[in-house]
């Protein structure tokens, strides 16, 4: 049935229709759409019109709210991924056998929203390099718009190349920037605990090229202040949703699996400020990934405990 329809199923049960001895026949239990439980139990409350008023409230404020975040998600047009390398070192000036990086991830990765490739990796080498005393190698495996059973492909299929070519694919450092695109299949039916198996299958394919190697996997937060994103109700509703992924992180960092990098609370990139923002109003500039990076690279360099 239309929504309509479905929504007056719910709110009314309809009478018991004929049967062997008068008995209704009993209808299979249905799960309603949950702002319309609100409203049932709003409108059972009292017949007033106040009442009413503030059901139908209760159904139209979170549908419009969802209406206005699937035409963000429609119309959104994703920048052109920059041109440039996705490996590369830092103070080669250095001594000292170099600490090897890999980096994995999406758009974040690949430097999206910036006007060179991977400045946030680059950004965090070079912090890394200075705070360590010794040269940093990285490389890079991502893709925009992965998420994470996608990354995990990626990993697997250099790994078997890596190998195919006598190359080594041990790290030192692995860092997986990952969520996001996952959270955006919630609709399609992709839950936290499936991000969270994923993640943890990606991780144990890592830990295999590498078991002395450190996973680290930050949380995600600064999308809660992306400028395109701070329109009344959609900047309330999307830290709601993909806070149930980054939960996730810290769930599987409890366990000893990995260590969740957590950003500072006065935040790193705020909606006012629009020099480190891209145009696109999600990603991060140039200059935005660069200060993400030069955090990384702190958060990455003392020794976990």
């Amino acid at each position: 049935p239309g929504r309509n329809e479905e929504s007056r199923a719910i709110l009314c049960d309809p009478p018991p229709t004929g049967g062997s001895g008068g008995r209704g026949t009993r209808r299979s239990r249905r799960f309603p759409w949950p702002p319309l439980l609100v409203v049932r139990a709003m409108a059972s409350a009292s017949r007033s019109k106040l009442a009413r008023y503030f059901a139908c409230a209760g159904v139209g404020v979170p549908a419009a709210v969802i209406g206005h975040a699937a035409h963000l998600r429609m119309c959104y047009v994703c920048p052109e991924e920059p041109v440039g390398d996705l490996h590369g070192h830092a103070g080669r000036d250095l001594k000292g056998a170099p600490l090897r990086v890999l980096f994995v991830g999406d758009s974040v990765c690949i430097g999206v929203g910036s006007n060179i490739a991977a400045p946030m990796q680059s950004a965090c080498a070079e912090r890394l390099a200075t705070l360590r005393g010794r040269p940093v190698q990285w490389r890079t495996i991502g893709a925009t718009g992965a998420d994470v059973r996608e990354l995990h492909e990626l990993v697997v299929t250099r790994q078997r190349s890596d190998i195919a070519r006598g190359e080594s694919h041990v790290f030192d450092i692995a860092v997986v920037f990952c969520g996001v695109n996952d959270g955006k299949k919630f609709i399609h039916g992709r839950s936290p605990s499936n991000f969270r198996e994923d993640l943890d299958a990606l991780c144990a394919s890592l830990r295999d090229a590498a078991p002395e190697g450190r996973i680290a996997v930050p949380s995600i937060t600064g999308y809660k202040h992306a400028p395109l994103l701070q329109t009344w109700g959609v900047r309330h509703l999307v830290p709601l949703l993909f806070q149930l992924f980054e939960a996730q992180k810290e769930r599987l960092a409890a366990s000893a699996r990995i260590q969740c990098i957590l950003p500072p609370p006065d935040r790193l990139l705020g909606p006012d400020d629009t020099r480190l923002w891209s145009k696109d109003g999600i990603h991060p500039s140039s200059e935005g990934y660069r200060l993400v990076g030069d955090w990384l690279g702190r958060a990455l360099h003392p020794e976990p405990a």
